[in-house]
């Protein structure tokens, strides 16, 4: 010790990185009850602003090393949210109404080719409009799970959106890493082209069937009212998060697939556990906070424009594509209507698919970060307003509205 100086805080004070990521989350938390006490809109819609100004106002603080640094918040509670959102996906009910799984392919292939054709239309390239395009297939299954148990929701239009939501997860991942493939073959790497999808949809399956094998043979000797039993489902999704980092797989494709394994080993499956609901909600406000961080000016006057049109046309194919289709799958004009409102979220998923063209082609990835990115800055603050309202309009949001 050299004197009182390493005893006693110096003057001025120099808070680190985590002072100002806890007190953004702090603020996130009160804007989020805020948003649910005073203005009746879904607490994500808090969480989304607070990230954005926190994002805007703290750029001399928010470096690229803490954005780096949340990227494991943001994948963790996108793992929890897939491999819940696999074990709720009833492949028997997709089998019963092949309706629903023939909306869920048409909506989703009408978005892809909508938002590429406009994009290429306002003067993207062909490779950066496809490779949005396929992101803007997805729907964010975070948001759509929190706002399920926020609203407590439940009928007919909920649990489609939940089965879109997962189906649209598979075809935004299968769409990009494909995408990816024709990428290699414009940077003149025809090895890489063919086997890299073929080893990451490969690979995945095969690591999701092995997972939701082995999870569900521990999981089911544990005893079923044990409250501590999801500790184990929280084990067991962290290492796989963990596994396809090590082998390079998709992170998506193995969540959901390993949580529909896992679901199918019973015939009639567990209840799924309350307590990781609760984990995961916490997971979600740090994730949606943080997707506001990397956002700037400079993003807003490369891909602005692009992201307005692909929030708009995105919109314009999801509502289209359930409203033409959703009632040969049984539902009324009314439903089919809120069902495709009610898939506008994006967030996490988007953001990992495009991180990881930005990590492969840096080139490309530059307007394709700066086009997702703001495009999530409108869907995040839009998105959740619409599907409550969706939700609502169905008739499918309980009285109290998860304690209003």
């Amino acid at each position: 010790m050299n004197g009182l100086s390493q005893l006693f805080p110096t003057w001025p004070l120099a808070p680190g990185g985590l002072f100002w990521v806890g007190l953004a989350l702090v603020g996130a938390g009160l804007a989020g009850e805020i948003c649910r006490m005073y203005l009746r809109l879904p607490r994500p819609v808090g969480y989304a602003v607070i990230g954005l100004l926190a994002g805007t106002l703290g750029r001399p603080i928010v470096d690229e090393t803490m954005i780096n640094q949340t990227r494991i918040l943001i994948d963790m509670a996108l793992a929890f949210a897939l491999f819940e959102l696999g074990h709720r996906l009833s492949l028997g009910w997709l089998r019963a109404n092949r309706w629903l799984l023939f909306t869920s392919a048409s909506e989703s292939l009408l978005t892809w080719g909508l938002v590429t054709a406009t994009l290429q239309w306002i003067g993207m390239s062909p490779t950066v409009a496809i490779l949005a395009g396929g992101i803007a297939v997805s729907t964010s299954p975070t948001i759509v799970l929190q706002l399920k148990n926020e609203l407590r929701a439940d009928g007919q239009v909920t649990e489609r959106l939940l089965a879109l939501t997962a189906l649209n997860s598979i075809y935004a991942a299968v769409i990009v890493q494909l995408a990816t493939g024709w990428l290699h073959s414009e940077y003149g790497n025809l090895g890489a082209a063919l086997l890299h999808p073929l080893y990451l949809l490969v690979g995945s399956c095969a690591l999701a069937w092995v997972v939701g094998k082995v999870s569900h043979a521990i999981y089911a000797r544990t005893a079923s009212d044990d409250p501590y039993s999801f500790l184990m489902l929280v084990g067991i999704v962290l290492f796989t998060l963990a596994l396809t980092r090590v082998l390079k797989l998709s992170m998506p494709l193995t969540l959901l697939l390993a949580g529909v394994v896992f679901k199918h080993q019973d015939d009639q499956p567990r209840v799924w556990p309350a307590h990781f609901g609760s984990a995961g909600a916490l997971l979600i406000m740090v994730m949606v906070v943080s997707l506001g961080l990397p956002l700037t000016v400079q993003d807003w006057a490369m891909g602005g424009v692009a992201a307005i049109v692909l929030v708009l046309m995105r919109r314009i194919a999801k509502l289209g594509g359930v409203v033409s289709l959703g009632s040969f799958s049984g539902l009324s004009v009314r439903q089919c209507v809120a069902l495709g409102v009610a898939l506008a979220p994006m967030s996490g998923l988007a953001y990992l698919l495009m991180t990881d063209v930005a990590r492969l082609y840096p080139g490309t990835g530059a307007m394709l970060n700066a086009i997702v990115l703001c495009a999530l800055a409108i869907e995040q603050i839009a998105a959740p307003v619409l599907t409550a309202w969706a939700l609502r309009y169905a008739g499918e949001v309980r009285g109290n509205e998860g304690g209003r």
